[in-house]
């Protein structure tokens, strides 16, 4: 075979691969942001300030109360997330707690473009 077509058969392969990495990358995005921000048949979180208790079904209401979670509690809300099917957050969480904020934002943000 020529070695012209070759080269050229092999960077399509590689394009096509990495094409292939990426409609799989987002595929498994959308499923986790369907887990995430539409749960079903999943308990919610509660969050509990002292006589008050914040009540979050999803992803949305996580976001919106955000700034109530302290360090501490990152190991539950760890557990929470990844029962809701998002072990990925779940993991960084639970590697850096003190990054709770960031970790939660930033994945909204990111998931919210698959719904």
């Amino acid at each position: 075979m020529d070695p012209m077509v070759e080269k050229k058969k092999k960077k399509w392969n590689s394009i096509k691969r990495k094409w292939a990495a990426e409609v799989e990358d987002e595929e498994q995005k959308a499923v986790i942001a369907t887990c995430v921000f539409r749960p079903v048949d999943k308990n919610p979180y509660y969050l509990h300030r002292g006589a008050q208790c914040v009540t979050i079904t999803d992803f949305s209401d996580l976001r919106e109360n955000i700034d109530q979670f302290v360090e501490a509690e990152a190991g539950w809300l760890a557990s929470w997330i990844e029962y809701l099917g998002d072990k990925e957050t779940a993991n960084k969480l639970r590697e850096t707690p003190v990054e709770v904020r960031r970790i939660v934002i930033a994945r909204y943000n990111e998931l919210c473009d698959f719904l």
